[in-house]
C-alpha cells in the first residue's frame, strides 16, 4: 500500500478521535477533525503541522523510487479550529465546521460522560467527517498524481452522449478509489460485534456517501469562433468546505436508534429508529447516535457534567471561545489584575544579568 496515502489516513485518524481530552481537559471530538493540518509534497515526505505550528515530518525510505516506509511519530494533541490541505502548487485551504460550542468547550474527565459521548451525536458526526475526510484527501492525491497505486478515473473515458456532443477528458476524480480505501482503512477499526459498531460503520458510510452524492461536473466547450461543437467534461471533487456544512446540518437532524439483536447469535444486526413502530431504519445519509448526549452548559453529577461557570472566555470574540457562546447566555464576570514581568533585561560586565520590573493592568473573563 502506498506509503502516501498510509500518511494522509494516519493523519486523518489522529485528528479525529472519537472521544479525547485537549490539554485543557475540554471536549473536541469535532474540533479535531478540524484541526489543522497541512501537508507539503516534498522529497522527505509528508508535513503535518498540527498545534502551535510545530511540525513533525514523515520519514520515508531514503532509496528511489516509490516510497515503501515511514514513520509517524506520536502527534501532540492540539485544540485548532481549522482543518487544511496543502500540496504542490496550492495554497493552505481552510476550513471551519464546528458544533454547537456547549458541545465542545466543557471540561469533563468522569468516565460516565466519557462513555456516554461516546454514542452521542457529536461522536456521529466526527465518525462521518473522518471517514469523508479520508476518501476526499485520497482522491484528490490520485488526481493530483501525488500516489504511485491510483490515478485518474479510468471509467470516464470516450465520449459520454455523442448526441448531446459531449466526451470524457481530463482528469476525472476516482472518488471511487478513495472511498473504498476510506473504508477498509477507517472500517477497520470497528472489531467489536456491538450497537457501537454499527452505529460507527452506519456513520462513516454517510460521511462517504455525502462525498459521493456531491461530485461535480465540469466541461470546457471547443469549437469555432469560440462555438461550443462539443464539450470535454470531467468529474471534480467538491472543496471540503462543503462537505463540512453538509454533515453539520445531517447533524442537528441526527436520529436516535437502537440496535436490534438477531434471534439466533443474540448479537446486534442493525439499526432502527428508536421513536418508530416497527422496524425503520435510518437513510443511507442520516446521522445516527445510540444516547443523547449530555447538558454540556450545566454541572450534572449523574452524567459527570462539569458545566461551563467559571470558564474564561473571551468578551469580544464571536467564535466558540466567545463569553456569549461559551457561557450559554449566563453573561460573564470581569476580573482586573495587574500582570508583573521581568522585561528589558541586558547582560552587565562582569557577570551579571539587570532587568527592570514591567507591569500592566490587564482583565479576565469568566463565565457565570
Amino acid at each position: 500500500m502506498d506509503t502516501h496515502i498510509m500518511a494522509v489516513a494516519v493523519c486523518f485518524l489522529f485528528i479525529s478521535r472519537p472521544v479525547e481530552l485537549d490539554p485543557f481537559g475540554c471536549f473536541t471530538s469535532a474540533r479535531r477533525i478540524c484541526s489543522a493540518f497541512q501537508t507539503d509534497d516534498k522529497s522527505e515526505g509528508f508535513v503535518f503541522s498540527r498545534g502551535f505550528g510545530r511540525k513533525h515530518h514523515l520519514q520515508q525510505d531514503p532509496r528511489p523510487g516509490p516510497p515503501t516506509a515511514c514513520h509517524l511519530p506520536e502527534p501532540p494533541r492540539c485544540h485548532h479550529h481549522h482543518w487544511g490541505r496543502r500540496s504542490a502548487g496550492h495554497q493552505r485551504v481552510p476550513v471551519s465546521v464546528s458544533l454547537r460550542p456547549v458541545e465542545l468547550l466543557c471540561p469533563w474527565r468522569e468516565d460516565r460522560l466519557w462513555a456516554r459521548a461516546e454514542s452521542s451525536k457529536e461522536a456521529a458526526f466526527t465518525y462521518a467527517i473522518t471517514a469523508a475526510g479520508v476518501a476526499h484527501a485520497v482522491t484528490a492525491a490520485c488526481s493530483q498524481g501525488n500516489l504511485s497505486h491510483c490515478g485518474c478515473d479510468r471509467e470516464k473515458q470516450g465520449y459520454h452522449d455523442q448526441e448531446e456532443g459531449w466526451k470524457w477528458g481530463g482528469c476525472s476524480a476516482d472518488v471511487k478509489y478513495g472511498v473504498e480505501f476510506s473504508r477498509r482503512f477507517v472500517d477497520a477499526r470497528e472489531i467489536k460485534k456491538n450497537a457501537r459498531r454499527l452505529m460507527n460503520l452506519h456513520n462513516n458510510e454517510a460521511g462517504r456517501k455525502v462525498l459521493e452524492e456531491r461530485m461535480k461536473l465540469e466541461c470546457k466547450c471547443h469549437g469555432v469562433s469560440g462555438s461550443c461543437t462539443t464539450k470535454t467534461c470531467w468529474t471534480t471533487l467538491p472543496k471540503f468546505r462543503e462537505i463540512g456544512y453538509v454533515l453539520k446540518e445531517r447533524y442537528t437532524t441526527a436520529l436516535e436508534v437502537e440496535a436490534v439483536r438477531a434471534t439466533r447469535f443474540r448479537q446486534p444486526s442493525f439499526l432502527r429508529l428508536k421513536q418508530s413502530r416497527g422496524y425503520i431504519k435510518p437513510t443511507d445519509t442520516d446521522l445516527v447516535f445510540l444516547e443523547r448526549s449530555p447538558n454540556y452548559c450545566e454541572e450534572d453529577t449523574v452524567t459527570g457534567s462539569a458545566g461551563t461557570r467559571g470558564r474564561l472566555c473571551n468578551h469580544t470574540s464571536p467564535l466558540t471561545d466567545g463569553c456569549n457562546l461559551m457561557c450559554c447566555g449566563r453573561g460573564h464576570n470581569t476580573h482586573q489584575y495587574t500582570r508583573v514581568w521581568q522585561c528589558n533585561c541586558k547582560f552587565q560586565w562582569c557577570c551579571f544579568v539587570k532587568c527592570n520590573t514591567c507591569s500592566e493592568k490587564t482583565e479576565v473573563f469568566t463565565c457565570k
